[in-house]
């Protein structure tokens, strides 16, 4: 065939490098159809791919070399530029759930819905380490969708605007390794091919089998190889998700040679006549003949269709968010298999119409100067070249990002985001986190403090500022300064005291300053007791003698209290600056004399004292002419009541004491401050 120069300048090879057979498809862009001019295509001689991965580069290298020589023969060039794909089937999709609460009062924004996609990537990051058992194996984040929202826990199509306790998403993330894109090109480099195109198997064929004006409709594309089945689902204008399942035409096949004893090819071809002709006639590998009708075949092989069905269908349904597509395209040899769409349907409960098969001639806009391929195998090869053309250049794209080199995938509109998590950075240090709040009961009424606001991440491109969703270029620089989290909400009782109610005293000499009585899920604490979530806080004023003697723990049964030298009663609404003292009331005691006896009695009390023990140290106490009780202590020791550090002990020959307790002769005291309930940072 002798070309014209233009079309030299403008051909295309594209191969498609598959785990039995390398195809490749020579080919021009005329106006909006690709034309294909010829096709070549050639079994491996031995296994030296399994599952879409290169085994041995050199036994590749050698199949392809055969392809292309071939081509080059046939046509009369010299081919030097290749367009190749990576194979879906060694693509790792990971389709995770994850929440995140919320303050119920904030309005939900962008920030808050792109931080809990990046939390997803991160969660199927780390599923795929976990997988993984060399954990260095290098991966790219080739896309991530997110197939559901979630409000307070039911479905949601947009969360932006909103307002909730708790949000959540199912996020699909796909990863390739990058050891697959690196034997391709030394596969390439084996016979002097340069690559000017790399994209992903799934989005060659969808980008003919479904065109661009198809995709905003909820579509399954299916590519039914040898051993394992590759899916990929377009849904409002782009690929949501890549997905692969371990069965395909070869579980087919193999039933064929195990139920007639022929070789593999011979079963192959058996497995395309059915439903082709009503007779279909064989060897064995003995070399006798046989005659079976398409109508035995189908009975004896629909378990094994019935099993590829269903496996298909239920990653269709997975994929696409628990729900089936519009519509599902077959394409692929394996998906000749006669019924297989129709049990697609019945699984998916579609239209038996809406699951297609999809060969080389239903293509819209793909034409032939050569014999017309018709084999829905032919679709991958044939959307390589095309998606060669649409994205010729740019298979992957090379960013600074902080001086470093990072090499992306250029399967989509890339980010800024994108280079970052490529880099190592997540949704913590991209986005931060805002501290958490703190919540707790006050007198009854529900209180919340906020953490503080996370300060997001710096972000520049080419020493302009950016956005995480800013697009970025070939040879873009791109400087990320890390996000920093807010702080946690912190608070302490003493927070909520007003200093206005703090009053200074005198209880029986003894200098005391009232604070407001301090309940913690009830205990009595000090005024600088950290609040956690969750405590229950009652604050009380004391007012009163009665709120004094609830708070110094103070029996009042048998007392009298003097303010100021005036006796005074239970109500008493205590000042600033009063000298209080409680004493105990005497018990009436009548004394009789006879009649010459003096006049006048007259009773003289006179000083004692008393020694006790107090935190191990002997102390007289003395002075006073009636009885000494707890508090009358303080008198006689160093110990600093104006300033607390923690919730006052007080005990009396072991036992819990009040401050009107009576000391008698010899009793041990202990005195101290509890500073279990001092302050501590989070």
């Amino acid at each position: 065939m002798n070309l014209d120069r233009h079309i030299r300048e403008e051909l295309v090879f594209g191969l498609d490098i598959g785990t039995r057979t390398i195809m490749g498809i020579l080919g021009f862009q005329r106006g909006n159809d690709f034309v294909v001019i010829a096709s070549e295509q050639i079994e491996h001689e031995s296994r030296a791919m399994m599952d879409g991965q290169i085994h041995d580069i050199f036994k590749v290298a050698q199949t392809v070399q055969k392809v292309k020589a071939a081509l080059e023969k046939r046509l009369g060039i010299q081919l030097k530029d290749v367009a190749i794909a990576a194979a879906g089937r060694v693509l790792k999709t990971y389709l995770v759930r994850i929440d995140q609460n919320l303050d119920e009062v904030k309005e939900i924004n962008k920030d808050v819905i792109r931080e809990l996609e990046l939390k997803g990537i991160d969660e199927a990051q780390v599923k795929l380490k976990e997988e993984l058992d060399d954990t260095n194996i290098d991966y790219f984040c080739v896309g991530y969708s997110v197939v559901n929202y979630y409000l307070n826990e039911y479905v949601i199509t947009n969360l932006e605007g909103h307002k909730g306790k708790k949000i959540g998403a199912d996020v699909l993330a796909t990863f390739l390794p990058r050891s697959v894109v690196e034997s391709l090109y030394a596969v390439m480099d084996k016979v002097g091919l340069n690559v000017v195109s790399l994209t992903l198997e799934p989005i060659a064929a969808i980008n003919v089998a479904i065109p661009e004006n198809l995709r905003l409709l909820n579509l399954a594309l299916v590519d039914v190889g040898a051993g394992t089945s590759d899916i990929a689902i377009t849904k409002e204008g782009a690929v949501i998700g890549y997905g692969m399942i371990p069965v395909a035409g070869d579980e087919i096949t193999e039933r064929i040679v195990h139920k007639y004893l022929v070789d593999f090819q011979t079963a192959e071809k058996i497995k395309y006549q059915i439903g082709k002709e009503e007779a279909i006639y064989f060897s064995d590998i003995l070399g006798l003949p046989h005659t079976v009708t398409s109508q035995e075949l189908l009975e004896y092989l629909e378990d094994a269709v019935d099993h590829l069905a269903e496996e298909i269908s239920s990653k269709i349904y997975e994929l696409n968010g628990n729900k089936a597509p519009n519509a599902v395209f077959c394409v692929g040899g394996g998906s000749q298999v006669q019924g297989l769409t129709e049990k697609i349907s019945e699984k998916l409960k579609l239209p038996k119409e809406r699951v297609a098969l999809r060969g080389g001639n239903t293509l819209i806009n793909v034409k032939y100067e050569c014999e017309p391929l018709v084999s829905p195998d032919v679709i991958t090869p044939i959307g390589i070249c095309v998606t060669s053309i649409l994205q010729r250049g740019y298979d992957f794209i090379e960013v600074k990002v902080n001086g470093d080199t990072v090499k992306l995938l250029n399967t989509k509109k890339l980010t800024v985001a994108d280079a970052g998590i490529q880099k190592g950075f997540n949704h913590t240090n991209l986005l931060g986190r805002q501290g958490s709040s703190l919540i707790f009961t006050l007198n009854q009424q529900r209180k919340k403090i906020w953490g503080e606001p996370a300060i997001p991440a710096e972000l520049y491109v080419n020493g302009k500022e950016a956005s995480l969703d800013t697009p970025i270029h070939d040879g873009d620089e791109i400087v990320i300064k890390p996000a920093v989290n807010g702080k946690s909400a912190k608070a302490y009782i003493k927070d909520f005291i007003d200093e206005k109610k703090v009053k200074k005293i005198i209880i029986n000499d003894v200098e005391m300053e009232l604070s407001v009585l301090c309940m913690l899920n009830g205990v009595i604490v000090q005024p600088n007791t950290q609040i956690n979530n969750d405590d229950e806080i009652e604050l009380f004023e004391i007012r009163t003698i009665e709120d004094l003697a609830r708070y110094a723990d103070i029996e009042i049964e048998d007392k009298e209290f003097f303010v100021n030298g005036i006796k005074v009663d239970l109500n008493y609404s205590i000042e600033n600056g009063d000298e209080i003292y409680f004493k105990e009331i005497k018990e009436d005691k009548t004394i009789l004399v006879s009649e010459t006896d003096e006049d006048s009695l007259s009773v003289h009390l006179q000083d004692h004292s008393v020694t006790v023990t107090v935190n191990g140290n002997p102390v007289i106490m003395e002075g006073k002419k009636s009885g000494y009780i707890f508090v009358d202590i303080f008198n006689f020791i160093d110990f600093d009541l104006k300033n607390p550090q923690g919730n006052i002990v007080l005990k009396l020959n072991g036992k819990r004491a009040a401050f009107t307790d009576i000391i008698k002769q010899g009793d041990m005291i202990e005195i101290y401050w509890d500073k279990s309930n001092k302050a501590v940072d989070i």
